[in-house]
C-alpha cells in the first residue's frame, strides 16, 4: 500500500527560530523580557508518500497556491504516478492510499486515478481517525521535523533543499521497521 499525504513544514521546524521583540517607545532594550515566537512562521506544504518499497520525492506546493483537485492532479499525482509509482511499483501492483482531505476524496481526484487505473481504496473504504494506518502522521513527518531541527535554515529555498537531503537519508531498515510498529 502507498501512502501519500501532505504537512506544513515552517522554518521555525529548524534551528532558525524566527523570534520577535517589541518596545514600547521610550523603552530601554535591556528591560525587555525574552523574545517570543512570530505568530505566523513561514512554511512550506509538503507531500510526500511512504510504503515498503520506500519513500516518494518530496513535492512542494507553490506558495499562493489554491490547493484544489485540478493542482492536486496536475502538480502532486501526474508527477507521483510518472516518477514514484513506476520506480517503487514497476509491476502496478499498489493500492494507493489517500486521507480525507477535500482534494483527495473529491470525484474529480477519484475519477482521475480510476481513468489512470491506479488501484485505490475509496473515501467509504477508510478508517477515520486511525493512525496506525497513516505511516506519514506516526513516523514520516515527526522523523523530518526532528531531523530539521538540528539544521540551520534560514530561507524557504533553503528548507526545500533540506527536506530534500534528509528524505534521501531515510532507509528501507527505517522505513520497515516504522511500518512494522
Amino acid at each position: 500500500m502507498a501512502k501519500v499525504d501532505e504537512a506544513w513544514i515552517y522554518l521555525s521546524d529548524t534551528n532558525a527560530k524566527s523570534k520577535v521583540q517589541y518596545l514600547i517607545r521610550d523603552q530601554n532594550r535591556r528591560d525587555l523580557t525574552p523574545s517570543t515566537t512570530v505568530p505566523h512562521p513561514k512554511g512550506i506544504m509538503v507531500c510526500m508518500g511512504i510504503s515498503t518499497n520506500g519513500v516518494t520525492k518530496p513535492r512542494f506546493v507553490q506558495t499562493g497556491a489554491k490547493m484544489n483537485s485540478e493542482y492536486y492532479i496536475q502538480k502532486i499525482l501526474k508527477p507521483f504516478l510518472k516518477d514514484d509509482y513506476c520506480r517503487l511499483y514497476p509491476n502496478g501492483d499498489a493500492v494507493f492510499h489517500q486521507d480525507f482531505a477535500p482534494t483527495h476524496a473529491s470525484r474529480v481526484t477519484q475519477k482521475f486515478l480510476t481513468d489512470q487505473q491506479v488501484r485505490f481504496l475509496k473515501p467509504q473504504q477508510w478508517m477515520p481517525n486511525s493512525p496506525d494506518v497513516a505511516p506519514c502522521d506516526y513516523y514520516l513527518w515527526g522523523h523530518l521535523k526532528n531531523k530539521l531541527n538540528k539544521r540551520r535554515v534560514y530561507t524557504l529555498r533553503c528548507l526545500q533543499k533540506a527536506i530534500r537531503e534528509e528524505v534521501k537519508k531515510i532507509t528501507q531498515e527505517m522505513i520497515l521497521l516504522a511500518l512494522k510498529s
